[in-house]
């Protein structure tokens, strides 16, 4: 649950701009908007999920929070300082804090290193350490994620995709970082093997106290995993709040389109399907049936509806 400590990582009205059309020059025609201003903080020993259709801009906010992606706009600040600013210890400190366990395995693990070499990169560099303390760590590591010893001098293609997903988690926490950035990580897995990696980052988190930016497209999975919610839809957090305030009390219609795409859940709403966007204002307007005039001039600002719940719509203003 959310600390009274400060927060780990915070992301301050963050925009990030991408070209899509550039001229002769190869100046920037057209831009891309990914992130249209987001704000967020991430509590120690918390997990934050964040939900939308694809093009949201859910990894691009991962992306930004581990320097993988610098914003066009705006600063993530770590511990309280802007990544900007930090240098040399402070900067390998933060690299070493914030780590990331992405969607597939099979394109985020060497293929020419064996698994111990994989799980234990991170301390080669780090720390200069010798073969056999890398070893030795190794097999901590390796028993933290419910593997076998013997899948030590495996290489990755020998391991099905649950087990590549363990060997990356192993890799993630050799660090003992603070904050786990989660991109999509059982989406690639089967739906028995998705269960059995939730549990093993709901243990994780337990026994090393672990804060977790939780990104998927499953909403069942984000509601078993996470203590705070954050939806977006086209660059924006349209919602924020507790996991049952979200779920029980959802505001945003786009929200509760979402929620009632999931199989099994009561249809309540229906989006106008409508082509286009809007440059201005609220990015639903055009498949919302509540919309009206005025929300083509809402800046996106989140309005609270309790101590722990934002919505981003005029309908609650």
């Amino acid at each position: 649950m959310r600390s009274t400590n400060p927060p780990i990582v915070e992301v301050k009205e963050v925009k990030k701009l991408y070209p899509v059309r550039r001229d002769f020059f190869g100046r920037a025609r057209e831009l891309l908007k990914a992130l249209g201003g987001v704000s967020l903080k991430i509590y120690p020993a918390e997990t934050v999920g964040v939900i939308g259709e694809s093009g949201c801009g859910k990894s691009t906010l991962g992306k930004v929070i581990l320097d993988l992606e610098k914003p066009t706009e705006g600063e993530v600040l770590f511990k309280g300082k802007s990544l900007k600013e930090l240098k040399g210890k402070e900067y390998k400190e933060y690299r070493r804090s914030v780590q990331a366990v992405f969607q597939n395995p099979s394109n985020s693990l060497n293929p020419r290193m064996r698994i111990w070499e994989i799980v234990t990169e991170g301390l080669k560099v780090n720390y200069g350490l010798k073969r056999d303390e890398l070893l030795a760590k190794a097999r901590e590591l390796i028993k933290t994620v419910n593997l076998s010893e013997s899948s030590l001098f495996k290489y990755p293609h020998q391991l099905s995709g649950g087990q590549k997903q363990r060997v990356a988690i192993a890799r993630a926490v050799a660090l003992e970082p603070e904050l786990i950035v989660a991109d999509e990580p059982t989406s690639a897995l089967d739906v028995s093997v998705q269960a059995q990696i939730v549990n093993l980052f709901l243990d994780l988190q337990e026994r090393l106290n672990l804060s977790y930016l939780f990104i998927s497209h499953s909403l069942p999975v984000v509601e078993a995993v996470s203590d705070r919610v954050v939806v977006m839809y086209r660059g924006f957090i349209v919602e924020e709040g507790s996991t049952m305030e979200l779920f029980t009390e959802t505001a945003h219609p786009y929200t509760k389109l979402l929620i009632s795409s999931v199989p099994g859940v009561k249809e309540e709403f229906r989006a106008i399907e409508e082509e286009g966007e809007v440059k201005e204002g609220c990015p639903f307007y055009p498949r919302c049936p509540y919309r009206r005039k005025e929300c083509l001039e809402f800046n996106m600002e989140l309005l609270p509806l309790s101590k722990t719940h934002k919505v981003a719509c005029l309908l609650f203003s």
